[in-house]
């Protein structure tokens, strides 16, 4: 009977790609695979529907919090008010714990993977109430994911989940270097680095602009603040080049008009765009006709600094060179591959960068090539994923 793998997540699976990536390579092994999700975010519910479609051996249960429906409304009431009355730390972390862990237990699968930290009591209990193995994946160092405040409730709670939880795991995994390494200080156990690479992917031949303005490129599901961008901006106007900038995601008004009137005042050699979320394969594509990927990270808070978003690795597949900030793990990476971009410390810093690649398009146009390289001959999931699965298979005593 083949093995079946139980994968969690408090949220959408457009949300969690590391998730989708798993899945998809572990069923290529011949694993079943059975997600449990939560859904609350209205047009991210097509962005699973075609994640689920295209991968049709999979079975799936997800909970609609999204309050389209009475049901759903109902739902979200309900978890509001238990959400407020518990002191039951796995409810505060994860609104919909009790219908994951139920599902989870039903679900009766030989392992059962923990993505994000409010799914990580789940793996746990639901592995212990069946007798099998659980394992997690910090896609972020979690106990300082929003700040480094240790008075904050919200560290406070992480630490607490993390403390319990994490010793009785059978495996953990981390996205990147960094973060694997904090979480072996602070727990005496192996963790397997996975980093948040993608798929290799056919490229269009990459074009030389030589008089067109250079095309930033930045991306996220929300376009906030706390994301670097107001330090991009003033970078890019300092620079003096021609310069578009494109910002992709959802974003409230008065940040967007906050943005328009910060290039106004600061940058008037840019224009500025914005353009909607879309379905997460389709920004490969779409990011193609950019010159510069930006990853602008301030480095507010730990996490901040130790992470290696999904953009840098997107814009590898991209074609794109590279603008980075100076952050702890964005510095390292660039320290090991020089040759996909320049890292920036100040925005006089970033003003340079754009400057030379705006005087040199043959030096842009070198760059671009080094970094599609890299991306396929390196840093994809196609090696990555090689990690991953003799791991599983060594959990599931498979090899």
């Amino acid at each position: 009977m083949k093995k079946r793998i139980c994968l969690i997540t408090p949220g959408h699976l457009a949300s969690n790609p590391r998730l989708v990536k798993e899945a998809t390579a572990l069923q290529q092994t011949g694993l079943d695979i059975h997600i449990i999700f939560s859904q609350y975010v209205r047009y991210l519910i097509g962005h699973d529907q075609r994640i689920l479609e295209s991968n049709p051996a999979w079975t799936y249960e997800f909970l609609d919090w999204t309050g389209s429906s009475l049901g759903s409304r109902m739902i979200r009431y309900c978890s509001a008010v238990m959400q407020k009355l518990t002191n039951r730390p796995e409810s505060k972390i994860n609104r919909n714990f009790r219908w994951q862990l139920k599902k989870a237990v039903r679900c009766r699968a030989d392992l059962y993977i923990g993505h994000n930290l409010a799914a990580l009591p789940v793996a746990v209990l639901a592995a212990k109430k069946n007798g099998v193995k659980s394992g997690f994946d910090a896609e972020d160092f979690h106990r300082h994911q929003i700040t480094d405040d240790m008075n904050d409730e919200r560290v406070k709670l992480a630490i607490r989940i993390e403390k319990k939880y994490i010793p009785q795991l059978d495996y953990l995994t981390a996205a990147g270097d960094a973060i694997a390494e904090k979480y072996r200080a602070l727990f005496k156990m192996d963790v397997l680095s996975i980093c948040n690479v993608f798929p290799k992917r056919i490229q269009t031949v990459i074009p030389k602009h030589t008089t067109s303005p250079l095309k930033i490129f930045w991306f996220s599901q929300m376009i906030g603040p706390r994301r670097g961008l107001e330090e991009a901006i003033l970078g890019i106007g300092l620079s003096e080049a021609r310069i578009e900038l494109h910002l992709l995601g959802e974003i409230r008004p008065p940040y967007k008009d906050s943005l328009h009137h910060m290039v106004v005042t600061h940058a008037g050699n840019c224009s500025l765009h914005f353009h909607p979320t879309m379905f997460p394969d389709d920004i490969f594509q779409f990011g193609e006709q950019f010159d510069i990927g930006l990853a602008s990270e301030p480095g507010f808070s730990m996490n901040n600094k130790l992470a290696l978003s999904n953009k840098l690795y997107t814009y590898l597949q991209c074609g794109l060179a590279l603008a980075v900030s100076h952050t702890i793990a964005q510095t390292n990476f660039m320290k090991q591959f020089p040759q996909a971009g320049n890292l920036y410390k100040t925005r006089a810093e970033l003003a340079d960068i754009l400057r030379r690649y705006d005087a040199d398009r043959d030096l842009l146009f070198e760059t671009r090539k080094a970094s599609a390289e890299l991306g396929q001959r390196t840093l994809n999931w196609e090696n990555e994923s090689q990690k991953f699965v003799k791991m599983i298979q060594s959990v599931l005593n498979l090899e």
